[in-house]
């Protein structure tokens, strides 16, 4: 059976039932003597799905949703959350969800983040509630319809790559069902670090350094997208650009970083914003016609303007134009010109 976890300084109030030890999580061994050849081939099948997933370059918010499909393949759970680390402060992020969020202990705050998948973060051990009803005990559990919570780290090198959050409303997790777990977890873990690897020299290719939003190389890629998008089917899609008079000097990093909040904040999932150098920012958005694209850059515009009457000195001018789909085989540069063209006739 699984061992008491012992109870630490940095532990929440309401400690986990018990701690599987943290050993059946570092890594891969063979599995017990009795273990039947399906159950080996299953998990040599999912081992080899993890460097498939690793290997096929999707779109990371698909790539953790289809990651999370095979956790679920290992360990059955009706809700279950990905958490991966930032690469800076190292702080939980959830990328993908299955079913609904749960999280237990969300109020009290560690170094990682919020909550018991934060601490298992912290502590680099992983945590599993069982329900205790069975032994007369009352449940743990706010929720009296969750039967069972596991918060396991994925550890590749000795560094917390991410989180599994699993949960269960029908059973509890059994100790089978976590040794399984854990001979999985090394592969699970190398390639959830294996994405993360990819999604940060994204960040570095495709990111501006001074704003976080996206640069210029990777607002011309999109736009290309969006262009052959256009000449396949019946859509549409906007640009803005919008120029502001920043000077160098101590009120630019108030001015961008107010800028980019705004943009950012106005942008969905499908849009996309850059800094394209200089004093000008860029936005796509996809799906909707030039009329409606002005409205919400205008928005941002009149919000912006409205806060940075409160930090500078004097107002800054700012110009704006918006151009709707692209003409007949038009390109990313010729769209952009056309845009800058606009952008110049305004006074």
């Amino acid at each position: 059976m699984a061992q008491r976890s012992r109870r630490s300084r940095s532990q929440p109030e309401r400690a986990p039932a018990y701690a599987p030890d943290s050993g059946s999580a570092g890594g891969e061994s063979a599995p017990r003597n009795g273990q039947g050849l399906a159950t080996e081939a299953e998990e040599m099948a999912l081992r080899l799905e993890c460097v498939k997933l690793a290997d096929e370059q999707l779109p990371l918010r698909l790539a953790y949703t289809r990651y999370l499909d095979l956790v679920h393949r290992t360990l059955s759970f009706e809700h279950g959350t990905l958490y991966v680390t930032e690469w800076t402060s190292g702080r939980l992020l959830p990328v993908a969800v299955r079913g609904n969020r749960v999280e237990l202990a969300d109020r009290i705050r560690f170094a990682r983040g919020s909550g018991l998948s934060a601490w298992v973060a912290q502590e680099g051990r992983p945590v599993v509630i069982p329900d205790p009803g069975s032994n007369g005990h009352r449940s743990p559990f706010g929720d009296a319809a969750l039967r069972a919570f596991l918060a396991f780290p994925l550890v590749q090198r000795g560094i917390v790559a991410g989180v599994l959050a699993l949960a269960r409303t029908d059973r509890t997790f059994t100790e089978g069902e976590f040794e399984r777990l854990g001979r999985l977890a090394e592969s699970l873990a190398q390639t959830l670090s294996k994405l993360r690897r990819e999604e940060r020299l994204r960040e570095l290719v495709y990111q501006d350094g001074e704003t976080g939003l996206s640069n210029s190389h990777h607002f011309t890629a999109r736009l290309e997208e969006e262009l052959q998008r256009t000449r396949q089917h019946t859509t549409e899609f906007a640009v803005a650009l919008l120029e502001v008079d920043i000077a160098a000097g101590p009120e630019r990093a108030a001015v961008v970083g107010a800028l980019t909040h705004h943009v950012a904040a106005a942008m969905r999932t499908c849009d996309l914003a850059a800094n394209l150098g200089g004093r000008r920012f860029g936005l796509l958005f996809a799906g909707l016609d030039r009329e409606k694209a002005s409205i919400i850059v205008d928005r941002v515009v009149r919000v912006a303007q409205r806060e940075l009457r409160q930090t500078t000195v004097s107002p800054l001018p700012m110009r704006l134009s918006v151009v709707g789909s692209a003409e007949q085989d038009e390109s990313p540069d010729a769209l952009l010109q056309r845009a800058a063209s606009a952008l110049a006739d305004i006074s």
